[in-house]
């Protein structure tokens, strides 16, 4: 699916379609970017790591802004490589997904300003977390590669 048939699935709760990502546990890598996870011993790999790092980061209280809302404070340097964030006071958790079949490689422009943090001061980790993705470390200007369909979480904090 396109970005877009992501977004009105996943927000289509209101119109009585459930955001649910079932067929074969969805795709972990682009569910995130909607805030979303498969069920748990629903698909080939568990949740349960995903939901690890959400309660370490403490998502309940960040703030999610989408790649859709014009104030999203992320954005990639490709149309089909899309970042959401869950800001916190001097953390931020941002998801980024890769709805091309083709890996990319994409720089962030980042407002620091809207994040709270200082980019002279700042980590850019990719946290290890089991059957989704291997830990790393990025600077402010590297360049990310991601594979086709695949995608990041990055937690950027203060020093």
């Amino acid at each position: 699916m396109t970005p877009d048939e992501w977004f009105v699935t996943a927000s289509g709760i209101p119109f009585g379609q459930m955001a649910e990502m079932l067929q074969g546990g969805g795709n972990r890598y682009l569910g995130m970017v909607y805030g979303e996870t498969a069920r748990d011993s629903y698909g080939e790999f568990s949740p349960r790591p995903v939901w690890n790092l959400w309660k370490t980061f403490g998502i309940t209280d960040a703030k999610m802004i989408g790649y859709w809302d014009k104030a999203c404070p992320v954005q990639t340097s490709h149309p089909n490589v899309k970042a959401t964030v869950y800001i916190k006071a001097k953390q931020t958790l941002i998801s980024i997904g890769n709805f091309d079949e083709n890996d990319q490689d994409v720089k962030l422009t980042i407002d620091w300003k809207a994040l709270g943090l200082n980019p002279e001061n700042v980590s850019i980790e990719a946290p290890e977390i089991k059957d989704f993705q291997n830990a790393g470390t990025f600077h402010i200007n590297d360049i990310i590669p991601i594979k086709g369909k695949k995608g990041w979480l990055l937690i950027v904090r203060e020093k």
